[in-house]
Protein backbone atom coordinates (compact mmCIF):
# COMPACT_ATOMS: atom_id res chain seq x y z
CA UNK A 1 0.00 0.00 0.00
CA UNK A 2 1.22 3.41 -0.94
CA UNK A 3 1.35 6.67 1.50
CA UNK A 4 -2.40 7.59 1.68
CA UNK A 5 -1.74 11.53 1.92
CA UNK A 6 -4.44 13.93 1.12
CA UNK A 7 -3.94 16.45 -1.74
CA UNK A 8 -4.99 20.11 -1.04
CA UNK A 9 -7.57 19.40 -4.39
CA UNK A 10 -9.26 16.18 -2.20
CA UNK A 11 -9.22 18.24 1.10
CA UNK A 12 -10.71 21.46 -0.79
CA UNK A 13 -13.47 19.44 -2.52
CA UNK A 14 -14.26 17.78 0.53
CA UNK A 15 -14.26 21.06 2.41
CA UNK A 16 -16.87 22.16 -0.10
CA UNK A 17 -18.95 19.29 0.36
CA UNK A 18 -19.57 19.52 4.05
CA UNK A 19 -19.80 23.03 3.42
CA UNK A 20 -22.60 22.24 1.18
CA UNK A 21 -24.25 20.14 3.46
CA UNK A 22 -24.01 22.58 5.80
CA UNK A 23 -26.46 24.73 3.65
CA UNK A 24 -29.96 25.85 4.20
CA UNK A 25 -32.03 22.57 2.95
CA UNK A 26 -34.44 24.71 1.36
CA UNK A 27 -32.64 26.06 -1.54
CA UNK A 28 -33.02 24.30 -4.59
CA UNK A 29 -30.30 21.97 -6.23
CA UNK A 30 -28.77 24.28 -8.85
CA UNK A 31 -28.39 27.03 -5.66
CA UNK A 32 -27.16 24.73 -3.91
CA UNK A 33 -24.17 23.67 -6.47
CA UNK A 34 -23.61 27.11 -6.83
CA UNK A 35 -23.13 27.57 -3.18
CA UNK A 36 -20.86 25.15 -3.09
CA UNK A 37 -18.69 26.92 -6.16
CA UNK A 38 -18.53 30.43 -4.61
CA UNK A 39 -17.94 28.97 -1.01
CA UNK A 40 -14.64 27.19 -2.60
CA UNK A 41 -13.54 30.57 -3.76
CA UNK A 42 -13.99 32.76 -0.74
CA UNK A 43 -12.48 29.80 1.45
CA UNK A 44 -9.27 29.90 -0.45
CA UNK A 45 -9.16 34.08 -1.25
CA UNK A 46 -5.05 34.01 -0.89
CA UNK A 47 -4.05 30.80 -2.45
CA UNK A 48 -3.63 31.23 -6.19
CA UNK A 49 -4.08 28.14 -8.06
CA UNK A 50 -0.45 27.92 -9.08
CA UNK A 51 -0.23 27.69 -4.73
CA UNK A 52 -2.73 25.22 -4.37
CA UNK A 53 -0.85 22.93 -7.03
CA UNK A 54 2.16 23.78 -4.83
CA UNK A 55 0.74 22.18 -1.87
CA UNK A 56 -0.36 19.01 -3.69
CA UNK A 57 1.56 16.19 -2.72
CA UNK A 58 2.99 17.80 0.64
CA UNK A 59 2.49 15.69 3.75
CA UNK A 60 4.33 14.59 6.75
CA UNK A 61 7.00 12.26 4.71
CA UNK A 62 8.51 15.50 4.31
CA UNK A 63 9.31 16.45 7.62
CA UNK A 64 12.94 16.73 8.52
CA UNK A 65 13.91 17.21 4.97
CA UNK A 66 12.23 20.92 4.37
CA UNK A 67 14.62 23.12 5.15
CA UNK A 68 12.22 25.97 6.20
CA UNK A 69 14.09 27.64 8.09
CA UNK A 70 17.23 27.98 5.80
CA UNK A 71 16.79 28.07 2.34
CA UNK A 72 12.94 27.13 2.29
CA UNK A 73 11.32 30.72 3.24
CA UNK A 74 8.75 30.44 0.04
CA UNK A 75 7.80 27.35 1.28
CA UNK A 76 7.09 28.02 4.74
CA UNK A 77 4.91 31.02 3.74
CA UNK A 78 2.46 29.15 1.38
CA UNK A 79 2.37 26.52 4.28
CA UNK A 80 1.08 29.59 6.86
CA UNK A 81 -0.90 30.72 4.02
CA UNK A 82 -2.52 27.04 3.61
CA UNK A 83 -3.12 27.12 7.53
CA UNK A 84 -5.17 30.34 7.61
CA UNK A 85 -7.47 28.99 4.81
CA UNK A 86 -7.92 25.89 6.64
CA UNK A 87 -8.45 27.03 10.01
CA UNK A 88 -10.80 29.76 8.54
CA UNK A 89 -12.78 27.15 6.49
CA UNK A 90 -12.86 25.13 9.58
CA UNK A 91 -13.97 28.24 11.68
CA UNK A 92 -16.67 29.21 9.17
CA UNK A 93 -18.44 25.78 8.84
CA UNK A 94 -18.53 25.15 12.38
CA UNK A 95 -15.78 22.11 12.05
CA UNK A 96 -18.10 20.39 9.64
CA UNK A 97 -15.89 19.31 7.50
CA UNK A 98 -14.49 15.92 5.45
CA UNK A 99 -11.75 14.35 7.86
CA UNK A 100 -8.94 14.66 5.03
CA UNK A 101 -9.30 18.56 5.90
CA UNK A 102 -7.95 17.44 9.36
CA UNK A 103 -4.96 15.23 7.84
CA UNK A 104 -3.85 17.64 5.65
CA UNK A 105 -3.50 20.73 8.43
CA UNK A 106 -1.70 18.33 10.25
CA UNK A 107 0.84 17.60 7.95
CA UNK A 108 1.02 21.66 7.19
CA UNK A 109 1.50 22.41 10.86
CA UNK A 110 4.41 19.38 11.58
CA UNK A 111 6.11 20.91 8.55
CA UNK A 112 5.85 24.34 10.36
CA UNK A 113 6.74 22.30 13.40
CA UNK A 114 3.65 23.53 15.72
CA UNK A 115 3.24 20.46 17.32
CA UNK A 116 0.40 21.53 19.60
CA UNK A 117 -2.14 22.54 16.25
CA UNK A 118 -0.29 19.50 14.36
CA UNK A 119 -1.08 17.10 16.94
CA UNK A 120 -4.95 18.63 17.58
CA UNK A 121 -5.85 18.01 13.65
CA UNK A 122 -4.33 14.62 13.80
CA UNK A 123 -6.68 13.59 16.48
CA UNK A 124 -9.98 15.35 15.35
CA UNK A 125 -8.87 13.71 12.24
CA UNK A 126 -8.43 10.42 13.73
CA UNK A 127 -11.99 10.41 15.50
CA UNK A 128 -13.43 11.17 12.36
CA UNK A 129 -11.97 9.13 10.01
CA UNK A 130 -12.92 5.22 10.88
CA UNK A 131 -10.49 3.92 8.61
CA UNK A 132 -7.21 6.07 9.45
CA UNK A 133 -5.31 3.33 9.63
CA UNK A 134 -4.83 2.65 6.41
CA UNK A 135 -3.08 6.23 5.58
CA UNK A 136 0.23 6.11 6.32
CA UNK A 137 1.11 8.96 5.94
CA UNK A 138 -1.16 10.24 8.69
CA UNK A 139 0.22 7.66 11.41
CA UNK A 140 3.72 8.75 10.20
CA UNK A 141 3.04 12.29 10.72
CA UNK A 142 1.42 11.13 14.36
CA UNK A 143 3.79 9.61 15.26
CA UNK A 144 6.56 12.32 14.62
CA UNK A 145 4.69 14.46 16.98
CA UNK A 146 4.64 11.78 19.49
CA UNK A 147 8.34 11.53 19.20
CA UNK A 148 8.56 15.45 19.65
CA UNK A 149 6.81 14.85 22.83
CA UNK A 150 8.58 12.06 24.36
CA UNK A 151 5.57 10.27 24.10
CA UNK A 152 7.51 6.71 23.31
CA UNK A 153 4.93 4.37 23.89
CA UNK A 154 2.27 6.10 21.21
CA UNK A 155 4.81 7.03 19.01
CA UNK A 156 6.50 3.26 18.61
CA UNK A 157 3.08 2.03 18.00
CA UNK A 158 2.32 4.83 15.47
CA UNK A 159 5.47 4.04 13.77
CA UNK A 160 4.89 -0.12 14.01
CA UNK A 161 1.30 0.34 11.69
CA UNK A 162 3.07 2.53 9.15
CA UNK A 163 5.73 -0.42 8.88
CA UNK A 164 2.48 -3.15 8.89
CA UNK A 165 0.37 -1.71 6.23
CA UNK A 166 3.25 -0.01 3.54
CA UNK A 167 6.32 -2.10 4.76
CA UNK A 168 7.81 0.28 1.84
CA UNK A 169 6.84 3.43 3.27
CA UNK A 170 9.15 6.16 1.47
CA UNK A 171 10.37 7.28 5.25
CA UNK A 172 10.91 3.85 6.68
CA UNK A 173 14.81 4.21 7.27
CA UNK A 174 13.50 7.06 9.16
CA UNK A 175 10.85 4.96 11.36
CA UNK A 176 13.90 2.45 12.35
CA UNK A 177 16.28 4.96 12.94
CA UNK A 178 13.58 6.73 15.42
CA UNK A 179 12.12 3.33 16.80
CA UNK A 180 16.21 2.26 17.53
CA UNK A 181 16.87 5.04 19.85
CA UNK A 182 12.98 5.04 21.63
CA UNK A 183 13.90 1.29 22.18
CA UNK A 184 17.16 2.45 23.08
CA UNK A 185 15.59 4.62 25.74
CA UNK A 186 13.59 2.15 26.90
CA UNK A 187 16.29 0.01 27.74
CA UNK A 188 14.99 -2.77 25.20
CA UNK A 189 18.56 -3.00 23.37
CA UNK A 190 18.10 -5.75 21.14
CA UNK A 191 14.97 -4.41 19.76
CA UNK A 192 17.21 -1.03 19.56
CA UNK A 193 19.76 -3.03 17.75
CA UNK A 194 17.32 -4.73 15.56
CA UNK A 195 15.71 -1.20 14.18
CA UNK A 196 19.38 0.03 13.50
CA UNK A 197 20.67 -2.77 11.77
CA UNK A 198 17.76 -2.38 9.56
CA UNK A 199 18.18 1.49 8.89
CA UNK A 200 21.36 0.54 7.69
CA UNK A 201 20.96 -1.39 4.96
CA UNK A 202 17.89 0.86 3.76
CA UNK A 203 19.65 2.78 0.91
CA UNK A 204 16.73 5.76 1.08
CA UNK A 205 18.08 8.83 2.46
CA UNK A 206 17.37 9.65 6.20
CA UNK A 207 17.71 13.11 8.56
CA UNK A 208 20.93 11.45 9.77
CA UNK A 209 24.38 11.17 8.03
CA UNK A 210 25.78 7.98 7.02
CA UNK A 211 28.43 7.84 9.49
CA UNK A 212 25.48 8.61 12.25
CA UNK A 213 23.45 5.61 11.32
CA UNK A 214 26.54 3.75 11.69
CA UNK A 215 27.56 5.08 15.03
CA UNK A 216 23.90 3.81 16.90
CA UNK A 217 24.58 0.12 16.46
CA UNK A 218 27.91 0.13 17.87
CA UNK A 219 26.70 1.77 20.92
CA UNK A 220 23.93 -0.65 21.69
CA UNK A 221 26.78 -3.45 20.74
CA UNK A 222 28.34 -2.24 23.87
CA UNK A 223 25.97 -1.71 26.11
CA UNK A 224 24.63 -5.36 25.24
CA UNK A 225 28.12 -6.53 26.12
CA UNK A 226 28.68 -7.73 22.33
CA UNK A 227 32.36 -5.93 22.63
CA UNK A 228 34.27 -7.59 19.88
CA UNK A 229 31.42 -6.67 17.27
CA UNK A 230 31.61 -2.66 19.08
CA UNK A 231 34.74 -2.53 18.50
CA UNK A 232 34.94 -3.75 15.46
CA UNK A 233 32.10 -1.50 14.35
CA UNK A 234 33.68 1.17 15.81
CA UNK A 235 37.21 0.66 14.68
CA UNK A 236 35.31 0.25 11.32
CA UNK A 237 33.70 3.62 11.31
CA UNK A 238 36.70 5.62 12.12
CA UNK A 239 37.99 4.39 8.67
CA UNK A 240 35.10 6.40 6.91
CA UNK A 241 36.28 9.11 4.71
CA UNK A 242 35.17 12.59 5.38
CA UNK A 243 33.80 11.70 8.86
CA UNK A 244 32.45 14.53 10.63
CA UNK A 245 34.44 15.88 13.64
CA UNK A 246 31.68 15.21 16.17
CA UNK A 247 31.12 11.82 15.00
CA UNK A 248 34.95 10.84 15.33
CA UNK A 249 35.11 12.58 18.66
CA UNK A 250 31.94 10.75 20.16
CA UNK A 251 33.18 7.29 18.57
CA UNK A 252 36.99 7.73 19.76
CA UNK A 253 35.49 8.96 23.02
CA UNK A 254 33.02 5.15 23.26
CA UNK A 255 35.75 3.15 22.05
CA UNK A 256 38.24 4.61 24.38
CA UNK A 257 36.04 4.05 27.59
CA UNK A 258 34.90 0.85 26.42
CA UNK A 259 38.51 -0.32 26.29
CA UNK A 260 39.11 1.01 29.98
CA UNK A 261 36.16 -1.07 31.37
CA UNK A 262 35.64 -4.10 29.51
CA UNK A 263 38.10 -6.53 30.52
CA UNK A 264 37.34 -9.38 28.06
CA UNK A 265 39.28 -6.41 25.62
CA UNK A 266 42.45 -7.28 26.74
CA UNK A 267 45.31 -6.75 29.94
CA UNK A 268 44.91 -3.79 32.04
CA UNK A 269 48.29 -1.97 30.85
CA UNK A 270 47.30 -2.48 26.96
CA UNK A 271 43.85 -1.54 27.36
CA UNK A 272 44.41 1.73 29.30
CA UNK A 273 47.05 2.62 27.24
CA UNK A 274 44.87 2.19 24.16
CA UNK A 275 41.88 4.19 26.28
CA UNK A 276 44.30 6.65 26.56
CA UNK A 277 45.26 7.07 23.01
CA UNK A 278 41.36 7.52 21.71
CA UNK A 279 40.75 9.97 24.00
CA UNK A 280 43.42 11.99 23.64
CA UNK A 281 42.55 11.83 20.09
CA UNK A 282 39.19 12.38 20.35
CA UNK A 283 40.01 15.57 22.40
CA UNK A 284 41.68 16.71 19.25
CA UNK A 285 38.28 16.66 17.46
CA UNK A 286 36.48 18.28 20.12
CA UNK A 287 38.74 19.71 22.62
CA UNK A 288 35.43 21.24 24.80
CA UNK A 289 34.24 17.82 25.18
CA UNK A 290 34.03 17.70 29.54
CA UNK A 291 33.07 13.81 29.26
CA UNK A 292 35.57 13.24 27.35
CA UNK A 293 38.07 15.18 29.54
CA UNK A 294 36.49 13.65 32.79
CA UNK A 295 37.25 9.66 30.72
CA UNK A 296 40.51 10.57 30.40
CA UNK A 297 40.96 11.60 33.95
CA UNK A 298 39.47 8.04 34.97
CA UNK A 299 42.34 6.50 32.84
CA UNK A 300 45.21 8.62 34.35
CA UNK A 301 44.03 7.77 37.53
CA UNK A 302 43.83 4.28 37.50
CA UNK A 303 47.57 4.01 36.18
CA UNK A 304 48.74 6.22 38.95
CA UNK A 305 49.18 10.04 37.04
CA UNK A 306 47.68 12.07 39.60
CA UNK A 307 48.58 14.74 38.34
CA UNK A 308 47.54 14.26 34.50
CA UNK A 309 43.80 13.00 36.34
CA UNK A 310 43.64 16.16 38.15
CA UNK A 311 44.21 17.99 35.39
CA UNK A 312 41.68 16.25 33.14
CA UNK A 313 39.37 16.68 35.77
CA UNK A 314 39.54 20.70 35.97
CA UNK A 315 39.29 20.59 32.30
CA UNK A 316 36.13 18.54 32.40
CA UNK A 317 34.89 21.29 34.95
CA UNK A 318 35.64 24.05 32.57
CA UNK A 319 34.23 22.64 29.66
CA UNK A 320 30.88 21.64 30.89
CA UNK A 321 28.58 22.01 33.57
CA UNK A 322 29.68 21.07 36.96
CA UNK A 323 29.28 17.16 37.18
CA UNK A 324 28.77 14.51 40.33
CA UNK A 325 31.20 12.38 38.99
CA UNK A 326 33.88 15.06 38.30
CA UNK A 327 33.76 15.74 41.81
CA UNK A 328 33.61 12.63 43.26
CA UNK A 329 36.55 11.05 41.27
CA UNK A 330 38.62 14.18 42.76
CA UNK A 331 37.06 13.61 46.38
CA UNK A 332 38.99 10.10 45.64
CA UNK A 333 42.36 11.13 44.28
CA UNK A 334 42.77 13.73 47.41
CA UNK A 335 41.52 10.90 49.55
CA UNK A 336 44.13 8.84 48.42
CA UNK A 337 46.74 11.70 48.24
CA UNK A 338 45.70 11.80 52.40
CA UNK A 339 44.22 15.24 51.56
CA UNK A 340 40.51 14.65 53.79
CA UNK A 341 39.28 17.97 53.83
CA UNK A 342 39.83 18.65 50.12
CA UNK A 343 38.70 15.14 49.59
CA UNK A 344 35.19 15.69 52.02
CA UNK A 345 34.50 19.48 49.93
CA UNK A 346 34.82 17.35 46.73
CA UNK A 347 32.90 14.78 47.70
CA UNK A 348 30.18 17.61 49.45
CA UNK A 349 30.05 19.25 45.88
CA UNK A 350 28.98 15.70 44.52
CA UNK A 351 26.09 15.02 46.50
CA UNK A 352 25.01 18.75 46.18
CA UNK A 353 24.89 18.45 42.78
CA UNK A 354 23.54 14.93 42.94
CA UNK A 355 21.55 13.87 45.79
CA UNK A 356 21.11 10.63 44.76
CA UNK A 357 24.50 9.85 44.09
CA UNK A 358 25.54 6.43 45.64
CA UNK A 359 29.30 6.57 45.11
CA UNK A 360 29.71 10.03 46.29
CA UNK A 361 27.90 9.17 49.64
CA UNK A 362 29.62 5.56 49.85
CA UNK A 363 32.97 7.16 49.36
CA UNK A 364 31.58 10.29 52.06
CA UNK A 365 31.03 7.58 54.67
CA UNK A 366 34.45 6.20 53.88
CA UNK A 367 36.45 9.63 54.73
CA UNK A 368 34.62 10.01 57.58
CA UNK A 369 35.30 6.28 58.93
CA UNK A 370 38.54 6.73 58.59
CA UNK A 371 38.62 10.04 60.33
CA UNK A 372 36.93 7.99 63.31
CA UNK A 373 33.38 9.77 62.98
CA UNK A 374 31.06 6.42 62.58
CA UNK A 375 27.85 8.66 63.08
CA UNK A 376 28.38 10.59 60.08
CA UNK A 377 29.17 7.83 58.06
CA UNK A 378 26.11 5.96 59.17
CA UNK A 379 24.25 9.05 57.60
CA UNK A 380 26.30 9.10 54.62
CA UNK A 381 25.75 5.06 54.45
CA UNK A 382 22.23 5.23 54.80
CA UNK A 383 21.79 7.45 51.80
CA UNK A 384 24.00 5.50 49.72
CA UNK A 385 21.58 2.48 50.33
CA UNK A 386 18.33 5.06 49.44
CA UNK A 387 19.64 5.89 46.11
CA UNK A 388 18.66 3.66 42.81
CA UNK A 389 22.08 3.36 41.72
CA UNK A 390 23.51 1.18 44.78
CA UNK A 391 24.86 -1.47 43.45
CA UNK A 392 25.90 -3.56 47.00
CA UNK A 393 23.13 -2.33 49.38
CA UNK A 394 23.81 -6.24 51.34
CA UNK A 395 26.97 -4.87 52.09
CA UNK A 396 25.99 -1.54 53.49
CA UNK A 397 23.20 -2.42 55.01
CA UNK A 398 25.84 -4.69 57.35
CA UNK A 399 28.16 -2.17 57.67
CA UNK A 400 25.40 -0.07 58.93
CA UNK A 401 24.42 -2.37 61.37
CA UNK A 402 28.27 -2.98 62.62
CA UNK A 403 28.70 0.70 63.04
CA UNK A 404 25.89 1.27 64.96
CA UNK A 405 27.03 -1.43 67.47
CA UNK A 406 30.11 -0.29 67.34
CA UNK A 407 28.74 3.38 68.23
CA UNK A 408 26.84 2.00 71.04
CA UNK A 409 29.71 -0.13 72.82
CA UNK A 410 32.30 2.42 72.28
CA UNK A 411 29.75 5.39 74.21
CA UNK A 412 29.41 2.50 77.36
CA UNK A 413 32.90 1.47 77.47
CA UNK A 414 33.69 2.10 80.91
CA UNK A 415 30.67 -0.09 81.91
CA UNK A 416 31.14 -3.35 79.26
CA UNK A 417 31.65 -6.48 80.71
CA UNK A 418 35.10 -8.54 79.51
CA UNK A 419 32.17 -10.48 76.91
CA UNK A 420 31.02 -7.12 75.43
CA UNK A 421 34.77 -5.47 75.52
CA UNK A 422 36.07 -8.55 73.14
CA UNK A 423 32.87 -7.87 71.15
CA UNK A 424 33.98 -3.99 70.78
CA UNK A 425 37.49 -5.29 70.10
CA UNK A 426 36.47 -7.83 67.20
CA UNK A 427 34.05 -5.01 65.78
CA UNK A 428 36.67 -2.42 65.62
CA UNK A 429 39.40 -5.01 64.11
CA UNK A 430 36.85 -5.84 61.63
CA UNK A 431 35.92 -2.48 60.60
CA UNK A 432 39.88 -1.87 60.23
CA UNK A 433 40.12 -4.42 57.78
CA UNK A 434 37.04 -3.32 55.48
CA UNK A 435 38.67 -0.13 55.45
CA UNK A 436 41.82 -1.10 54.95
CA UNK A 437 40.50 -3.47 51.56
CA UNK A 438 38.47 -0.58 50.76
CA UNK A 439 41.38 1.32 50.32
CA UNK A 440 43.22 -0.91 48.34
CA UNK A 441 40.25 -2.03 46.09
CA UNK A 442 39.10 1.93 45.82
CA UNK A 443 35.14 1.51 46.67
CA UNK A 444 34.40 4.11 44.23
CA UNK A 445 33.58 2.64 41.06
CA UNK A 446 31.39 4.12 38.22
CA UNK A 447 29.85 2.06 35.39
CA UNK A 448 28.53 4.72 33.73
CA UNK A 449 28.52 4.18 29.20
CA UNK A 450 28.31 7.90 27.58
CA UNK A 451 25.12 8.33 25.33
CA UNK A 452 24.57 8.86 22.13
CA UNK A 453 24.60 12.45 21.30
Amino acid sequence: MQSCGVSLAVAACAAARSLGSASSSGDEGKKMAAGKASETEEDFPTLTAQERDSLVGIDSSLFGFQKLHEDGARTKALLMKAVRCYDSLILKAEGKVEPELFCQLGHFNLLLEDYPKALSAYQRYYSLQSDYWKNAAFLYGLGMVYFHYNAFQWAIKAFQEVLYIDPGFSRAKEIHLRLGLMFKVNTDYESSLKHFQLALIDSNPCTLSKAESKQCPSFIMCVCKRYRAAKEAYESLLQTEDLPAQVKATTLQQLGWMHHTVEQLGDKATRDSYAIQCLQKSLEADPNSGQSWYFLGRCYSSIGKVQDAFISYRQSIDKSEASADTWCSIGVLYQQQNQPMDALQAYICAVQLDHSHAAAWMDLGTLYESCNQPHDAIKCYINATRSKGCTNTTALTHRIKCLQVLEQLRSNRASLKPPQLQMLEQLEAQLAMMQQHQHQVQIYSLTYTPEIK
